[in-house]
């Protein structure tokens, strides 16, 4: 299959600075010469701002470690990760940190709530941790903005899995973050649920011009997304723009995967 992401080039065309994150020849190699495992094999693809973009392929396939990588969470064995103008191979770990903190934000399949906080609390962590106080009704309006307006003062456990979910939506926009970094997020949700979560990721990106990276296994979701990217041993595998259930599940099926992509 020829490979018209890894043939295009990144960085420096109009589509280039339209990137909010871009990855050029980006390797990850995991353990030593002996056991040496290629997560990603010279990797290169721009992420356009205010987009949705859905990261799938195979079980082991690199999707979790391309997220990683590009969100600084991880350090690439070679190539560059420019993200909002930065590049982050190039940072520490506490300016990476830093930069996390400011620009990013995560949903994972864990909620990753703190329980003994409120609502309110769980969703301004990210700006007290970045040493912010979060602006006057900023809190509310995103919580308003995820329907979780009435329960403020509410504990996680106060919640269903959905509207847990829906708190870590809005503890991941507070910080205005230059690019939204979803893993499996839907992955522990029921489908009706589910779909709800992915319509408020949707809405993110249309109404208020986020940008979203999603890992995925599920078709479903990735419908959702404006573009599919697919990943297998390593290298991208090809891509659909306005993707659909059917075709997603097509291209799943042709690289080995089964229809849930497991």
């Amino acid at each position: 299959m020829t490979n018209s992401l890894q043939e295009a080039p990144v960085g420096d065309g109009a589509a280039g600075r339209a990137d909010v994150v871009r990855l050029t020849s980006v390797r990850k190699v995991y353990g030593g010469t002996r056991n040496a495992v290629v997560a990603l094999d010279e990797v290169s693809v721009g992420l356009r701002k205010g987009t949705f973009t859905a990261i799938m392929g195979p079980s082991g396939s690199g999707k979790s470690t391309l997220l990683q990588c590009a969100a600084g969470l991880d350090r690439p064995t070679s190539g560059s990760v420019v993200l909002d103008g930065v590049e982050l191979t190039s940072l520490g770990e506490r300016e990476r940190t830093s930069l996390r903190r400011r620009r990013i934000g995560f949903v994972f399949q864990a909620f990753n709530l703190l329980p003994a906080l409120t609502v309110r609390d769980n969703v301004a962590l990210p700006l007290r941790l970045a040493g912010r106080r979060p602006e006057r009704g900023a809190v509310e309006e995103v919580l308003e903005r995820v329907g979780l307006g009435g329960r403020l003062r509410s504990r996680p456990g106060e919640l269903s899995g959905g509207q847990q979910q829906r708190v870590a939506i809005a503890r991941a926009l507070i910080t205005r973050p230059a690019v939204l970094f979803g893993d499996e997020p839907t992955g522990a949700l029921d489908t009706g649920t589910a779909r709800e979560v992915l319509g408020l990721l949707r809405e993110a990106v249309e109404d208020a011009g986020q940008t979203v990276v999603m890992v995925t296994h599920d078709p479903v979701a990735a419908a959702h997304a404006d573009r599919a990217l697919f990943l297998a041993d390593g290298r991208l595998a090809g891509e659909l723009d306005r993707p659909t259930v059917e075709r997603v599940a097509a291209r799943m099926a042709g690289l080995g995967a089964d229809g849930a992509g497991r």
